[in-house]
Parts: C-alpha cells; sequence; structure tokens
C-alpha cells in the first residue's frame, strides 16, 4: 500500500499541532533540565533525588491519564488541549521562587496532572485529521519533532543555564506553554465520536457493551489479543527502558566525568537518530508490518545499556568512552523512533474509534506503571544489591530478550488475521 506523504505537510491542522508540540517540548526540556542542575548536577543529588524527580511527574499521571482519557471522549479535543498547555504552564511558576526540595517535587507533580490531558486528546484526535493509511506519517511527523527537540532542546538548555540561574530559566518554560496554548487556539473544533452521535440521536456513552454488561474497554481487551499484548508490551519494555532515564544523570557524572552539557549532548544524539529514522518513515511510500519495526526498535534501544556497561567496564580512555556512549546514544534513537511512531499506528489502528481516547489514556497509564515501577525499585537495587554496570548490562540483556517474545507473538498475530488492515477499527460494533 502506497502513502501520501505530502498531504501531511499541506495539512495545516497538522502543522498547527506540530508547531505547539515543538515550542511545549522545548519549554519542558528547559524544566527538566533546570531541576537536574538544582538537585543533581550543581547539588549532592544522587540516584534517590533523580528518582524522585521522574516520581513526581509520573505517580499523578498513573491516575489522571485514565480520567484524561475519558475527557478526551467526551469533549472538545481542542479545548482540552489549551487546557492543558495554559493550568500546566502555571503550575510550574513556583519553581521560580523555591529552593524547597519538597515543593520542587509537588510543583512538578500538579504540572504532570495537566499535562497528561495533552496526549489522549491529541492522539485522539488525529486519525479525524488525516486518512488513515497517512497515521504512520503522521505519527512519524509528530516523532520528528520530538526528535528535534531532542537534538536543540537539552543543549539549548544547556546553554541558557551557562547564561540564567536555573530558577530564571523556568520563565521561558511557563511562556513556552503560553505561546503554544495561543497556537492551538487556531484549530478548528475537534468533538468526539460521542458528541457526534448525541446529535445524530444515537447513544453517546458507550460505556458498556449491552450484551455482556461490561465495560466496551474491557471488551475490546477481550476481542483484541494484538491490542492486549501491545499493552503488555509497553508495559515490560518502558519498565526496564525507565532505568536508563533514572541512572543517565548520575552515569554520566560519576563514570564520564560529565555534567548537565553532556547530558544534553546524549540526550540530543537521541534525538538526531529519532529525526533520522522518522524522516525515512514520513517518506516511505510502501507501508511495513508495523509489528516488526516495533521489535527492530527494541533490538537497537538494547544498545545503549550495551555500550554504558562497556564504557564503564572495559574503557579506561574517558574520551572514547563518551564517544562510545554518544554513538550507542545515536543507535538507540533510531530503535526510540522505530518503536514510538509503530506504537502508535498499532494503537490508532487496533483500538475502536469510539473508544479511542479512553484506551490511549489507559495506554498511557500502564506506560506510567512499567516507569514507575523503575522509578521505586532502581534506588534500592543501585547500589545496594547491584552496581551500575551490572544492572545496565541486565538491562540490556531484558530488552533483547522482550524484543524476541514480542516477535513471536505477531506471528501469531499474522497467523490469526490480527495485523491491522489499512481500513483498521472504527467503531466498537466491529470489536467481537
Amino acid at each position: 500500500m502506497e502513502t501520501k506523504f505530502g498531504g501531511i505537510l499541506c495539512n495545516p491542522r497538522i502543522l498547527i499541532l506540530g508547531l505547539s508540540s515543538l515550542i511545549s517540548g522545548i519549554g519542558n526540556w528547559i524544566t527538566m533540565m533546570a531541576v537536574l542542575a538544582m538537585l543533581v548536577f550543581r547539588g549532592t543529588g544522587g540516584v534517590l533525588e533523580s528518582s524522585a524527580i521522574f516520581l513526581s511527574g509520573l505517580l499523578p499521571m498513573l491516575v489522571a491519564s485514565p480520567a484524561a482519557g475519558w475527557l478526551a471522549d467526551r469533549f472538545d479535543r481542542k479545548n482540552l488541549m489549551i487546557l492543558s498547555e495554559v493550568a500546566a504552564g502555571l503550575s510550574v511558576v513556583g519553581l521560580i521562587f523555591t529552593d524547597n526540595i519538597f515543593l520542587i517535587y509537588g510543583m512538578l507533580a500538579i504540572q504532570a496532572v495537566f499535562v497528561s490531558l495533552m496526549i489522549p486528546a491529541r492522539q485522539a484526535g488525529l486519525p479525524a485529521l488525516v486518512e488513515e493509511n497517512e497515521l504512520t506519517q503522521t505519527n512519524a511527523f509528530f516523532q520528528q519533532l520530538s526528535g528535534v527537540v531532542k537534538i536543540i532542546a537539552p543543549m539549548l538548555a544547556g546553554f541558557v543555564l551557562t547564561v540564567l540561574t536555573p530558577h530564571q530559566a523556568i520563565l521561558l518554560d511557563v511562556a513556552s506553554f503560553g505561546i503554544s496554548a495561543l497556537i492551538l487556539s487556531r484549530l478548528p473544533a475537534l468533538q468526539p465520536r460521542a458528541i457526534a452521535g448525541t446529535a445524530q440521536g444515537n447513544d453517546p456513552n458507550p460505556e458498556k457493551d449491552a450484551g455482556r454488561g461490561e465495560p466496551a474497554w474491557r471488551k475490546a481487551f477481550r476481542t483484541i489479543p494484538s491490542l492486549k499484548w501491545l499493552f503488555i508490551s509497553i508495559f515490560l519494555g518502558i519498565t526496564v527502558i525507565m532505568g536508563l532515564d533514572v541512572l543517565s544523570s548520575v552515569y554520566i557524572r560519576d563514570v564520564l566525568a560529565g555534567n548537565e552539557q553532556f547530558y544534553g549532548l546524549m540526550v540530543g544524539m537521541i534525538g538526531v537518530g529519532t529525526f533520522a529514522i522518522t524522516l525515512v518513515l514520513m517518506f516511505r511510500r510502501v507501508a511495513a508490518n508495523p509489528w516488526k519495526e516495533l521489535v527492530i526498535g527494541i533490538f537497537m534501544l538494547a544498545g545503549i545499556p550495551a555500550v554504558m556497561v562497556i564504557s564503564d567496564v572495559w574503557i579506561d580512555n574517558n574520551a572514547v568512552a563518551r564517544g562510545l556512549v554518544l554513538a550507542g546514544s545515536l543507535l538507540g534513537g533510531v530503535g526510540n523512533g522505530l518503536l514510538v511512531v509503530q506504537m502508535n499506528t498499532l494503537l490508532q489502528t487496533l483500538s475502536p474509534r469510539d473508544l479511542l481516547g479512553r484506551l490511549v489514556g489507559l495506554f498511557e497509564a500502564t506506560a506510567v506503571a512499567g516507569q514507575l515501577i523503575s522509578v521505586l525499585v532502581i534506588p534500592v537495587l543501585v547500589p545496594g544489591l547491584m552496581t551500575m554496570a551490572v544492572f545496565l548490562g541486565v538491562s540490556s540483556g531484558l530488552l533483547f530478550m522482550l524484543g524476541l517474545f514480542i516477535l513471536q507473538k505477531a506471528r501469531t498475530f499474522q497467523t490469526v488475521g490480527q495485523i491491522p488492515d489499512p481500513t483498521g477499527i472504527h467503531s466498537l460494533s466491529n470489536v467481537g
């Protein structure tokens, strides 16, 4: 099947969403780097403090994401996205005035609640803005923007932090949310299908399947095995991958003798890899099996912890070790791009259209649950029960095993017809 790349870049609504995502993404990275500078790079914080930063952003999302998905199936998604940006920006204003670690964690937690509104609203709105055979290219476009953000934002934040204090830098994040909200106001209304159904006299609240009295989203899992395994795969994968995020700042400081500038460079290399592969996906005219590309992405992500182990254990030259880590980050960025693009495409095409907001919210909550496990467990494991090098080696092996597991399951999906066809699944009535 051939897809049309030009139609995406000629779609002004996609460009509006993309510009908004780009601006707020840069602002988010500035805040993250500023907080890491305050608590880790310029302070005495270690694994525990690094974990707490992630925890303060993840724990609220675990609860808020399913509710955000429910809202995305009930209210205008444009208004939800604008609300998300405005409220998230206001939530971190207090970071400008405090050094209290508990207040910092609290404000990051409040911001996470409002940020959780954005993903279900945007992901559920995309199928209404593009043709279904353009979803992979559209997801690649947004992931490419994410790659651009990872390239420029950490390095930009590192530069900003050489000119401004961390508290002053957060002002730029607040401004970015406001600008993003203004850009989103240019979108047309994005009413969910439930509201459209109300106008036609249909049942606007398909929460229960009339035949079984079970929640509609649960029926979707029961009748679409590949959807269930997609959720299981992201939970297992993110549990392992999050460990790298938690440890990376401490690894750079203690093993590579680096600072926030090198941290930004490492993240930037991941962004370069993501940008490169999503560029390929956007221009590619023939669709590929999304499950296979998802597995390839996991295999390539396994390269990041592998090179970190090699750099720590076998390489004495610090410059060589840094170069190897940057090369592994580039490779991992390619894998990240493949993984995220095809993960989103599978979610959008496998999900019943009138449940897409809720399933995106549940998907985000599933990913957050995996992240939380890592954030809570890693400070206990490292360095108390194992060295950082051992943990990174185990992480690489687990990612590789997960890829093999998904590959085997994907063959089953293909056998029973669970690889999504170009038309996808459009409503709950098509499930089962």
